[in-house]
């Protein structure tokens, strides 16, 4: 017997609608030197994670609930880091970096790399997390 899975009409529709768009994810780097602490916090160890050495660069993450979290480069000065909950605010998806901006696939919302909504049907921000950081690591919680 034939192992066979049925595509919906949806999943046909939105995947036309990323080609034809051309909203394909370029999915975050995925973080290394990540550490969960006892107390629910993250450690993201800087020197082993390269993109976070310019402005913009951007690591991903799931922290110890279960969250997708994403660390991103603010500025040049040591605390100039920001950490977002990559879930959307208006119902909770996962938003996806796409280029220099985190998009939702299920009604398109669209947020700036630090998180500011520019897009709706969000009305509100990407929530920040807050972050501590050293010359070597930040700590996300």
């Amino acid at each position: 017997m034939e192992n066979q899975k049925e595509v919906s009409r949806r999943a046909v529709l939105c995947g036309l609608a990323v080609l034809t768009l051309g909203l394909v994810p370029d999915k975050a780097i995925a973080a290394t030197g990540v550490r969960v602490l006892a107390n629910g916090k993250v450690d993201v160890t800087l020197s082993r994670n390269p993109a976070l050495r310019k402005v913009g660069g951007v690591v991903q993450f799931t922290n110890g609930a279960g969250q997708e979290i994403a660390l991103v480069r603010t500025g040049k000065g040591a605390n100039a880091y920001r950490a977002l909950n990559l879930s959307c605010t208006h119902e909770g998806e996962t938003v996806v970096k796409s280029g220099s901006k985190w998009v939702c696939p299920e009604h398109r919302a669209e947020f700036g790399i630090n998180g500011d909504v520019k897009i709706g049907p969000a009305k509100r921000n990407l929530e920040s997390i807050p972050v501590k950081a050293t010359k070597t690591k930040v700590t996300v919680g």
